[in-house]
């Protein structure tokens, strides 16, 4: 009997908790689907729009130097692989994504922040050395 009861709790606080979305917002696949289309540039017109970030010409200057660098060391842009989604909470969640280029990988992750206007992504972090940039978990023994 008393199995019963904390069987139905658990299954009740189960079903009272929040469920959070663990879907790719489509604005981080419509700005890599706008880099292989056409150049990294449009991908950040796509990955800024509504942003912090779409104001802060700075900012976005040094995004697009950075990606002039990474094509002029890593050759052209020729895919990508979503490696994880992580639900931060119910208006947050996290993109990590390999991004592919024909001489390495650049890792990278969007934070996705599900606005009253729609999805934006006012957080954008990009390494070329996994582990500085993906949790520690994708390294461990699986």
């Amino acid at each position: 009997m008393k199995t019963r009861i904390l069987l139905l709790l658990v299954m009740c606080f189960i079903m009272s908790a929040p469920s959070y979305a663990e879907e790719v917002p489509a604005i981080v696949t419509q700005g890599l689907d706008a880099y292989k289309a056409s150049t990294y540039t449009e991908a950040f017109r796509v990955w800024l729009k509504g942003s912090p970030l779409d104001a802060d010409k700075t900012t976005a200057m040094n995004l697009l130097g950075a990606f002039t660098q990474i094509e002029s060391a890593y050759g052209k842009f020729t895919g990508y692989d979503i490696l994880r989604i992580v639900a931060l909470s119910r208006s947050t969640i996290r993109v990590y994504v390999e991004i592919r280029y024909e001489k390495g990988p650049l890792f990278a992750f969007f934070e996705c922040y599900n606005s009253p206007k729609g999805w934006i992504i006012p957080t954008v972090r990009f390494h070329m050395e996994a582990d500085k940039l993906l949790p520690d978990d994708f390294f461990r023994k699986r």
